[in-house]
């Protein structure tokens, strides 16, 4: 193509839509139209390419033959997207360009990913125009496409960043369990979810179950508080590997955890319960070459329509008073 004539309307004083044309004025002898189209085609970072009526390629910048590893527009004029992308994507861009042609609608902003030649993923923000001709005819559809593959990558890399950071505020450090704040939404959310199913006349049974280390303070005294840490860090990795993947288990504060087991009767609670008893008791943790006898006290509560938190941790909780008031080492519920 020798100058932009055919793009480029000097007359309609009018904007459409991707329509190119210059301002009714005389433009400067700094703006001519090869200048123009140099400038187009050279200098930009954007792509940007030409299509006739069959959406194929006519004219394309130095950015979007790079992208194919091209090296001139013959090798480039007369493809479609079909000689370059996989199906699915040629048939897609194909369906949005017949779309502007027919109702002269630009297409902006369209997030697209393709593969360059050195097969790197790259995501671009795609806009996409009717392209007219001298008369205001559509002959086809022109684009500019913005590379944004590392503002993507940098956004991936934020969400992570803060996907990992939601995941600490919901996590005990040491224990490696949830803590508390998460607790009290599960707990809400479970008794929501569970009256529902209970008002639609469904089965529904869930437990609480409240624990602590018996004489925890005296581990710390005798072994110290490194050991101290170390057993917090055994009983939250043991309550881990040794419930089921739809219980929820807590490091309710010091030395104190909470189980929310689902759709889990009071019978069946007390099972879990008590094999996690006889769990502690029968394998205390050696840290560092040294056994530290460790048996651990429970309290449990079946859900039987309590309307708020409290009333069922009060629950769980007075039963695990009566557990330790009894001797330790066992569960009450």
């Amino acid at each position: 193509m020798k100058n932009m004539d055919s793009l480029i309307e000097k007359k309609d004083p009018i904007i459409r839509p991707g329509y190119m044309y210059l301002a009714s004025r005389q433009p400067s002898a700094l703006l001519s139209d090869t200048l123009i189209l140099d400038i187009l085609l050279n200098e930009t970072e954007d792509t940007i390419y030409f299509k006739d009526a069959e959406s194929k390629f006519i004219l394309n910048n130095r950015k979007h033959l790079a992208q194919f590893g091209a090296e001139s527009q013959e090798e480039m004029i007369g493809k479609s997207d079909a000689d370059l992308y996989p199906k699915a994507f040629a048939d897609k861009c194909r369906e949005d360009e017949l779309r502007v042609m027919k109702t002269g609608i630009p297409l902006i902003d369209r997030v697209e990913q393709a593969i360059n030649s050195k097969g790197e993923v790259i995501t671009f923000s795609t806009c996409k125009y009717p392209l007219y001709d001298q008369n205001g005819n559509i002959v086809g559809t022109w684009g500019v496409s913005h590379d944004i593959t590392k503002l993507v990558q940098a956004q991936e890399a934020v969400a992570q960043v803060n996907a990992k950071l939601m995941a600490l505020s919901l996590m005990d450090d040491l224990s490696g369990l949830y803590n508390r704040r998460h607790f009290d939404n599960i707990l809400k959310i479970t008794i929501d979810l569970y009256t529902r199913r209970r008002i639609g006349g469904l089965k529904a049974d869930f437990c609480l179950v409240y624990l602590d280390v018996d004489h925890f303070k005296q581990i710390n005294d005798t072994y110290g508080h490194v050991m101290g840490d170390a057993v917090i860090r055994y009983l939250g990795g043991q309550l881990l590997a040794y419930t089921r993947s739809s219980d929820y288990a807590f490091r309710y504060g010091g030395d104190e955890y909470a189980l929310i087991l689902q759709d889990t009767d009071l019978a069946a609670g007390k099972m879990i319960g008590e094999r996690l008893r006889r769990l502690f008791e029968q394998n205390p943790p050696v840290i560092e070459g040294t056994s530290i006898p460790m048996t651990i006290s429970l309290g449990i509560a079946e859900f039987q329509d309590e309307k708020t938190n409290n009333e069922l941790v009060c629950k769980a909780d007075k039963k695990l008073y009566l557990a330790k008031s009894e001797g330790r080492n066992r569960l009450c519920g």
